[in-house]
């Protein structure tokens, strides 16, 4: 019902609307502005950070040519240390042996420039080069043999290097002279090469086991050693003998035992006798 009145004010009258505008959040408003700035900087450092990723893959792809530079040249024995450290976990990268195995074939390489280049000194002095200075330059390459045994199937490949130093100095000459300073000087390089050659024996042991023909490998030192006695320098490789003795006294290894061992000790004693020296290639 109505008293004839209108219920508003006038039809010019406002209305009360019943519909309420949220109140601002002050507090989330305020916490928004000062954390602007910090967000801004975050922003700012993942960007950077983004830019240095680049920055170091290009830096990764120039380390990379740098290092196939370095072996296309056979200069990775060369390099110092802390580059042949990365050198040798960029070339784990592809595969475990591929640092032991491009490290050897430059240090063999390098090894014998190294013997060919004295012999021809040498053989333009037509006299022998006095053995200190001929044993000086082969002992330069027992730090980066010993490099090369601590890479997976290094040992291997040390061994034979060690070898291939002492089968140099057996081929320089001059051991007919008879000289005890020479002689003196022969039996202390080749104990440094003993030295080196316990550890390497003792790595191809542990990588090989049971795989290593150590039999074949002491009569190969023995028949050298052979050859030496007969000119007065002894002992050969002692302390390495002992120890490829007593890994295969310990593991069976190699299927004859010490009888047969010593056996071919007195049978290459007797081939080389008064012959030519062994060769190592």
């Amino acid at each position: 019902m109505t008293n004839g009145y209108d219920s508003g004010y006038g039809s010019g009258g406002a209305h009360v609307s019943n519909k309420h505008e949220p109140t601002p959040d002050l507090l989330l408003q305020a916490f928004n502005q000062a954390l602007r700035p910090y967000t801004d900087k975050v922003e700012t450092l993942e960007n950077e950070i983004a830019d240095l990723r680049a920055y170091i893959d290009q830096l990764e792809n120039q380390r990379n040519d740098v290092f196939a530079w370095i072996d296309k040249r056979g200069l990775r024995p060369d390099v110092p240390p802390s580059i042949a450290q990365q050198m040798d976990n960029a070339s784990h990268a592809s595969s475990t042996t591929h640092a032991a195995a491009t490290l050897n074939a430059q240090l063999d390489r390098k090894i014998t420039i190294v013997n060919f280049d004295l012999h021809r000194l040498q053989d333009d002095l037509n006299d022998s080069l006095p053995t200190p200075s001929f044993s000086a330059c082969m002992l330069k390459f027992l730090p980066d043999i010993s490099r090369l045994s601590s890479l997976p199937s290094g040992p291997r490949y040390a061994f034979d290097l060690l070898l291939k130093l002492g089968g140099n100095l057996n081929s320089h000459g001059g051991l007919e002279n008879g000289d005890e300073d020479d002689l003196a000087e022969r039996r202390a390089f080749y104990s440094k090469l003993d030295g080196a050659m316990v550890a390497v024996v003792r790595g191809r042991f542990s990588e090989e086991g049971e795989s290593w023909g150590v039999q074949r490998e002491i009569k190969r030192i023995e028949k050298t050693g052979a050859y030496l006695r007969n000119w007065g320098v002894e002992p050969y490789f002692p302390h390495t003998l002992e120890v490829m003795r007593d890994g295969i006294g310990s593991s069976g290894h190699g299927g004859h035992g010490s009888h047969g061992v010593h056996s071919g000790a007195q049978q290459s004693e007797q081939a080389t006798a008064g012959g030519a020296a062994p060769d190592y290639q």
